[in-house]
């Protein structure tokens, strides 16, 4: 190409970003939302507190993890045990970590993990966009929605023929790629992707020893596969599956050669580490059998396996849990709104090495009815749900919610809700030998909040308060000096809080921040749950220059209690990010991006390390 075409084309470029960018900002600021109601909603029609992370946004961050994104997120506060690839608990509005149902295209993956899923081993590729749904909705989904919803939507294939890739090296050793082929007709699509991702990582551990001074590896291989047939108009089938496998290498916990269990069994002199699996597979059919009347109808099944080596299992012990879940699902048009009819059988299989085995109950299933009703009259609006899970472990449960929304003026809207809400006990809980109890009952959480919106042309911004009382939690009850006990329902909390959203754009400026108090009080004796901070609150924004843009993150998190007697206080802490990408051509760019730039040491949990300074660089080839 000659170089007065090369100048043409550069003059133009920017010209180009821009025709394209009020198109990008619209779908920003009022994307289509599915996880609040089930049925496709534009964001400014909902009456549900929700946040989406839009491609554009997962693309900026693709140096983090996905913890480490959803951590930035209005309403949830992360901890975590050391570096990427460690356990990670997401608190969503104060609620335990396995509190949260997380869906990866519908499908459930919450599991025996600690945290309730697997999300620490998913990754960022292949992802296009994530919907928070904050506040119980057991109603929609069933157990373990106390908390809220996150839902993970993959990319979907596309007509024609496209290739995507990317590749990115960092701090610690941090090496990143992907590659992604998309093709297809007016009847058919395919995509095919694969990724693979390591690091060196930190010591997980402060103060270890021997192997736990040692930098805890991370490395994570993936790959995901879809075929989208369309035979006529208004039908459409679909299969899909995605699957990530790798290794972490974690801490003993042992953090002075006077510990006695160190002394005995050396643990620390063993590299201690997990080989895990994890995939979601989906199979569906979208039919549209009337003018009024779409039918969905999905078999979903995810696998979470996960395999841990230490000193006093040096051959390894695993604990697997399988997913599986067949719904369907009915849209239809009424003469005011539009109602959902949706029918879904779960269950979950969990198995797991002989010392531990969970034989006496490895299986458990749920047969679910669920009924909603949404409309639009003059300047009201309303979502009413119920829905009735049957039980092969503790029988029946109800739940329901109703929301009311009136439009003060064009920009202002007010809204309220109620909601119950149910988390189902985990196999683990119910069977593990000589500790579970098979009389447990779930935790129950009912749920009042109003919110004030407001909503002009490229802005939006949101008001909050919430008041969710969760009973029946399920704690470990020890029952004797030698520490053994059972599991038991015994707790009750408060969890209350105001969040506070904004986001919008400014000609070429895009501007977001949020706030959150939170009040997650234990009922028994008044004491803030742990690992919950009281204030939190992000502010970020970025800037378009033609084609290079820039933008800069704080992340603010306040003090907080690492354990539940409030015996050690952990302080506060402020992070600044930078990002940066120039659009070298229309398919080329490269990006950076710098976390704690100001490199602060900071505790999430105690005795934990957190990443100092960290940066990141990368390359991104898009061809349509």
């Amino acid at each position: 190409m000659s170089s007065a075409r090369l100048k043409r084309a550069a003059a133009l470029l920017p010209l180009s970003l821009s025709c394209i960018a009020p198109v990008h900002a619209q779908q920003e600021l009022d994307p289509v939302v599915v996880t609040a109601t089930r049925q496709a909603t534009r964001e400014s029609d909902l009456l549900a507190d929700v946040t989406v992370i839009s491609h554009r946004e997962i693309e900026k961050h693709a140096g983090d993890s996905i913890v480490d994104l959803l951590a930035e997120q209005p309403g949830i506060q992360m901890n975590r045990n050391g570096g990427p690839g460690q356990a990670a608990s997401l608190y969503l509005r104060g609620a335990n970590a396995n509190q949260t149902k997380i869906l990866v295209d519908g499908v459930p993956i919450n599991s025996l993990d600690a945290s309730g899923s697997a999300l620490r081993y998913l990754t960022l590729d292949n992802v296009d966009h994530i919907e928070i749904l904050r506040g119980p909705a057991s109603t929609l989904y069933g157990a373990d929605a106390i908390g809220g919803v996150i839902q993970i939507f993959t990319r979907k294939p596309e007509p024609g023929l496209h290739l995507d890739s990317f590749i990115g090296y960092g701090t610690q050793n941090t090496q990143k790629a992907n590659v992604g082929v998309s093709v297809g007709q007016e009847k058919w699509r395919a995509r095919v992707e694969a990724n693979r991702m390591s690091t060196d990582g930190i010591p997980a551990e402060i103060g270890g020893l021997n192997q736990d001074a040692q930098a805890d590896s991370y490395t994570n291989t993936g790959g995901s596969a879809a075929f989208t047939l369309l035979p006529a108009a208004g039908h459409e089938l679909g299969v899909s599956f995605r699957q990530n496998q790798g290794r972490a290498h974690y801490s003993s916990g042992y953090t002075t050669a006077t510990d006695s269990t160190y002394l005995t069994d050396g643990s620390s002199t063993f590299d201690n580490y997990t080989d895990f699996t994890t995939s979601q597979a989906r199979v569906y059919s979208k039919d549209r059998l009337a003018s009024f009347w779409k039918s969905t109808l999905q078999y979903g099944q995810s696998l979470d396996w996960q395999k841990f080596y230490s000193s006093s299992a040096p051959q390894g012990q695993y604990l697997q849990t399988i997913d599986k879940q067949l719904s369907w699902q009915n849209d239809v048009d009424l003469p005011l709104g539009k109602m959902l009819v949706a029918l879904e059988h779960d269950g979950q299989k969990a198995t797991s090495d002989p010392s531990q085995s969970l034989a006496a109950g490895s299986y458990i299933s749920s047969n679910s009815a669920l009924l909603g009703w949404t409309a639009n009259w003059g300047r009201s609006r309303w979502q009413i749900n119920g829905r009735h899970d049957a039980n092969s472990i503790y029988g029946d449960k109800n739940t329901y919610s109703a929301s009311y929304g009136y439009q003060l003026t064009p920009q202002w809207r007010a809204q309220a809700s109620y909601g119950t809400a149910f988390k189902a006990p985990t196999l683990y809980q119910l069977y593990i030998p000589l500790y579970g109890n098979a009389n447990l009952q779930p935790e129950t959480s009912r749920n009042r909040e109003v919110g004030l919106v407001w909503e002009r042309e490229s802005q939006t911004a949101s008001l909050t308060y919430y008041r969710n009382n969760v009973s029946n939690l399920i704690n470990y009850v020890t029952t004797d000096s030698a520490g053994d006990g059972q599991y038991q329902n015994i707790g009750q909390a408060t969890l209350q809080g105001v969040t506070v959203s904004y986001k919008g754009r400014f000609g070429d400026w895009r501007l977001r921040s949020s706030y959150d108090w939170l009040d997650a009080v234990n009922d028994a004796n008044g004491l803030f749950l742990p690992l919950r901070a009281r204030n939190a609150g992000t502010v970020g924004a970025s800037h378009v220059w033609g084609p290079f843009e820039a933008g800069v993150d704080l992340v603010v998190v306040g003090s907080r209690y690492n354990d539940a007697k409030q015996q050690t206080p952990l302080g506060g802490y402020s992070l600044v990010n930078l990002t940066a990408r120039y659009q070298v051509s229309k398919a080329l760019s490269i990006q950076a991006s710098v976390n704690n730039v100001l490199d602060r040491s900071y505790t999430q949990i105690q005795g934990y390390n957190t990443p100092g300074v960290t940066a990141f660089v990368g390359i991104r080839y898009v061809m349509r």
